[in-house]
C-alpha cells in the first residue's frame, strides 16, 4: 500500500490540470455542494472559475469538441512562450471567488447523474482549502481520492487470504498496486476513488461468512449511493445467498432480505429521487428503448468491443486517450486470458463468489456496449469501469497463474514505467506528437511539467519494488 502511495503521488503531480477523465465535471459537483449544500441538476452551470481554467490551460485531447477559446495539448503547445507563460500566470493567479458565479459558458452538468457520497465527504476538505489556486486544490482532491482508493490493496490482501492462502495473498495485493490502470484512474478527482475501496470492503467481509447482516447492509447501501454500477452487486449477492443457503441444506430469504432493506434505506433514495426527477433509475443520461437494444445487439462487433474494453483497463494514457503499441496490449489480455481459464479449472467452485461478481459486471458491461450502440453508433464501452472490481478480477488471476503471477508483475511495472515516462511525459510537455513515445524526453518533461526528479525517482523505485519484493519473498517461502 505504502508503495503504492508513492506511485500514486506521482501521478496526482504529472497529470495535468482536467486531465482525469471527467475531472472538470466531478471537481464542478464539489464545489456546487460546497457553495450551496444541494445537488446540482444536469441544468445547474459550471463555475466560473472551472471555465477560465479550463480556457488557459491545455486541455486533454477528448475535449477537442469543445473549440476555442478553449485548446488542448497540442494546440497549447503550438503558442508562443509568452502566450503560454501570460496564461499559466493567470490560472495561477485566478481569484478563487469565481467559484461563486456562473460560468459564461453553459455546458450540461452530466455528473449530477452521480450519486453524492464521495463528494460529501470530499467537499469539506477541498473547502478547508479554498483560497488555495484551483491547481492546487485539485491536487488535493486528487491526493485524497487516491488514498481512499489505496484502501483496496490491503483489503484484496484480507480477500485473497481467505479464498488462496497467505502466499498468493501477496500477489493479490501486488497486482492492484502495481497495475498502470488503476494508478491513472485513481490519480484525479472522481467518486471511483470511493466506490473501489467500498466494493473491496464488500467483498471481504461476504466472503468472511461470519460478518453479521447489518454490516453488509449498510456497506451495501453505501456502495449504492456512490455509484450507480454498483447496483450489479444486489443481483450478485442475492445469488451468492441461494447457493450458500443450499450449500447449508437450508434456505434463508430472512437474511438476504433484511440485507437488501436496510441498503436501500441507506442509498436507495437517491433512486428514487432520480425516478421521481423523470430520469432512469440510475440517473445516466444515456439510454434506449427495449426494441432498439434487442436490434443493437445484432449490430455490436463484440470482439472489437471486448478489446477496447481490455485496452482500456490494461493502459490508458487519461483522457488524451493514448494508447501503447498493439503487441503489449495482446501479450496481457493473451495472460488473464490463460488466467481467467484455469481459474475456473482449478478453482471454480472456491471462486464462486468472485465469478459470480466478475460475471454480473461483464452483463453490466455488455448492456453499457449496447446502450453505446444505439445512442452514439459506437458499440464499445471503457474498460477502466472494472477497477471499481480490482481485488476481484486479482484473485481470479493470481488463483488460475499460481507462481506465474510474478511474470504478470513485471510486464505491468514495465508497462507503467514506459507508459508514463515515454508517451505521457512527454506529450504533456509539448515534446511529441499524440500517441509518439520518447523516454529520452522523460526528464525534459518533467522540467516543462514542474514536477520534480525526486518524485519521479521515487516513482521509478517503487513500482520496480513492487515485483522485487513478491519475487524475494516467494523465493525464502
Amino acid at each position: 500500500m505504502a508503495l503504492f502511495l508513492v506511485r500514486g503521488t506521482f501521478y496526482c503531480r504529472m497529470l495535468p490540470l482536467w486531465e482525469g477523465w471527467d475531472e472538470y465535471a466531478h471537481f464542478a459537483f464539489i464545489q456546487h455542494w460546497n457553495a450551496t449544500g444541494t445537488l446540482p441538476l444536469f441544468s445547474t452551470p459550471f463555475s466560473r472559475e472551472i471555465d477560465e481554467s479550463m480556457r488557459l490551460a491545455p486541455l486533454a485531447h477528448e475535449l477537442g469538441w469543445l473549440g476555442p477559446p478553449y485548446l488542448t495539448h497540442g494546440q497549447w503547445w503550438a503558442l508562443p512562450e509568452p502566450s503560454r507563460s501570460a496564461r499559466l500566470k493567470e490560472l495561477t493567479t485566478l481569484s478563487p471567488e469565481l467559484a461563486e458565479s456562473a460560468s459564461l459558458h453553459p455546458q450540461t452538468f452530466y455528473e449530477a447523474q452521480q450519486p453524492p457520497l464521495y463528494y460529501w465527504l470530499v467537499g469539506p476538505v477541498v473547502g478547508i482549502a479554498k483560497a488555495w489556486p484551483i491547481g492546487e486544490r485539485v491536487f488535493l482532491a486528487r491526493l485524497l481520492g487516491m488514498a481512499l482508493a489505496s484502501l483496496a490493496i490491503p483489503l484484496a490482501w484480507l480477500a485473497a487470504r481467505l479464498l488462496l492462502g497467505d502466499e498468493l495473498a501477496l500477489f493479490c495485493s501486488a497486482l492492484v498496486a502495481v497495475a498502470p490502470g488503476f494508478a491513472i484512474d485513481t490519480s484525479r478527482v472522481a467518486n471511483d476513488c470511493l466506490a473501489i475501496p467500498l466494493a473491496a470492503l464488500l467483498f471481504w467481509l461476504v466472503l468472511r461468512r461470519t460478518t453479521h447482516w447489518a454490516w453488509i447492509g449498510v456497506v451495501l447501501g453505501a456502495c449504492l449511493i456512490t455509484k450507480a454500477y454498483l447496483l450489479i452487486f444486489i443481483p450478485a449477492l442475492l445469488a451468492w445467498s441461494v447457493i450458500e443457503s443450499r450449500r447449508r441444506g437450508e434456505l434463508d430469504w430472512k437474511t438476504p432480505a433484511r440485507t437488501l432493506v436496510l441498503a436501500l434505506v441507506v442509498g436507495g433514495w437517491w433512486y428514487g429521487r432520480n425516478l421521481a426527477m423523470g430520469h432512469t433509475l440510475t440517473g445516466w443520461l444515456e439510454h434506449a428503448a427495449p426494441g432498439d437494444l434487442v436490434r443493437a445487439v445484432f449490430l455490436v462487433n463484440w470482439f472489437a468491443a471486448a478489446h477496447v474494453a481490455a485496452k482500456s483497463f490494461i493502459w490508458f494514457g487519461a483522457w488524451s486517450f493514448l494508447t501503447l503499441k498493439s503487441w503489449i496490449y495482446a501479450v496481457v489480455e493473451l495472460a488473464t486470458l490463460v488466467a481467467g481459464t484455469m481459474a475456473v479449472r482449478r478453482h471454480g467452485r472456491q471462486l464462486g463468489l468472485p465469478l459470480l461478481i466478475a460475471g454480473c459486471y461483464a452483463v453490466a458491461l455488455a448492456y453499457g456496449v449496447v446502450v453505446d450502440q444505439v445512442v452514439h453508433h459506437l458499440g464499445n464501452i471503457p474498460g477502466w469501469y472494472l477497477w471499481s472490481i480490482a481485488p476481484v478480477l486479482a484473485v481470479v488471476t493470481v488463483a488460475g497463474l499460481q507462481r506465474w503471477t510474478l511474470a504478470i508483475l513485471v510486464v505491468l511495472a514495465l508497462i507503467d514505467l514506459y507508459g508514463a515516462a515515454g508517451l505521457l511525459v512527454p506529450y504533456y510537455a509539448g515534446l511529441v506528437e499524440r500517441n509518439h513515445a520518447d523516454v529520452a524526453l522523460f526528464m525534459a518533461g518533467l522540467e516543462r511539467l514542474n514536477v520534480s526528479a525526486g518524485i519521479a525517482f521515487a516513482w521509478i523505485g517503487a513500482t520496480l519494488a513492487i515485483p522485487a519484493l513478491c519475487a524475494g519473498g516467494y523465493g525464502r517461502r
